[in-house]
């Protein structure tokens, strides 16, 4: 599908609640999410159709915090030849290690995430893959240390504090869990669909209805898998994303990231392995507002400097989704079959 194929919708509150509710419960029925907006479940139905169908939200699985230890997260950064921009752009989201794709400004013109197994399997990514690739003339990499703040717990805040304590799941203790080949074959289905219903689920991965119910069940309360609805940047109300990278003293450098996990405008927080060990996305609703934005956090936190910020242009690849310029979703991309590894 191309951009010009998705239908041009007017996205109102109720929608903008909609999504905000299935960023807190992505799998509540009908019938759960009608009572919290105080509609019929065949007018919610509709609506998440229409967003779904135009590209304006979804909802995906990513691993879930119990299994981050099975894999390696860098942060790449990425300067290309002239004229080889759009090469190297499209060779990386076609990429199934590459987790993210940012166009930015700046000297480095791509900003990469890469997932892999260990630190030697991220060294081969580059080697194989990086150093090889016609139009890249340098790159700098960076490994996650700890990850702070995730975008899945970005929420848009559309609906009223009750209305999404209503909708809350108790929290659970995140441990992993031994995962074979149908427990992956679930994780697929559920990326490519988290609200596929489990009937569905059932037939594509042969196996019983009741048996698709317990493991999905077993892997989310678990931790193994996240569930996480994603919303167009174009119409959440916060279109601009910048990137800060800074460096903390590492006396102060937990408490500093920590501390901007709250703030509704962070979208990810994590520290890297560099001198610059503090990495910051934000989403803003105009560009004006990131001088504003540094400003309050040196006064907040005078040990926080900014060594290097960027404006992201186009977030081309999104958690095994390809993006449009206003960043729709236009095509589910191949998964990394290492992503949720049998155990």
């Amino acid at each position: 599908m191309t951009p010009s194929d998705l239908p041009d919708l007017v996205v109102d509150e109720i929608d903008l609640e909609l999504i905000n509710a299935l960023q807190v419960a992505p799998r509540a029925t009908w019938a759960v999410l009608g009572r919290t907006l105080r509609l019929d479940s065949a007018t919610v139905a509709r609506r998440w159709q229409r967003l779904s169908a135009a590209g304006l939200a979804w909802v995906t699985c990513t691993v879930g915090p119990s299994r981050h230890s099975d894999s390696c997260m860098a942060y790449v950064r990425v300067v290309t030849a002239q004229g080889h921009f759009d090469d190297v752009a499209t060779r990386l989201v076609e990429n199934p290690a590459v987790r993210y794709v940012h166009h930015t400004t700046g000297a480095s013109s791509l900003l990469v995430v890469v997932a892999r197994r260990s630190p030697a399997a991220v060294a081969h990514f580059l080697r194989d893959v990086l150093d090889v690739m016609p139009g890249v003339l340098s790159y700098q990499s960076e490994i996650r240390t700890v990850g702070y703040s995730e975008p899945s717990r970005w929420r848009l805040r559309s609906l009223a504090p009750a209305q999404q304590q209503t909708l809350q799941a108790p929290a659970v203790e995140a441990r992993g869990i031994r995962v074979d080949e149908v427990d992956r074959s679930l994780y697929e289905l559920l990326h490519t669909d988290g609200r596929m219903g489990f009937t569905e689920m059932a037939e594509q991965a042969g196996v019983s209805e009741a048996t698709v119910r317990r493991r999905v069940n077993r892997l989310l309360a678990s931790g193994s898998l996240r569930l996480r609805c994603e919303v167009a940047q174009s119409v959440s109300g916060w279109p601009t994303t910048a990137i800060l990278w800074a460096r903390v003293p590492p006396s102060s450098l937990d408490q500093v990231a920590r501390a901007l996990v709250p703030r509704p405008e962070v979208r990810l927080s994590c520290s890297l392995s560099g001198p610059d060990n503090l990495l910051t996305m934000v989403w803003l609703r105009t560009p004006a507002e990131l001088p504003e934005f540094e400003r309050v956090l040196s006064e907040l936190h005078p040990e926080y400097t900014v060594t290097d910020r960027a404006v992201c242009l186009h977030t081309m690849k999104q958690m095994g989704r390809q993006l449009d310029a206003d960043g729709r979703c236009i095509r589910a991309l191949a998964m990394n079959p290492t992503a949720f590894p049998v155990t």
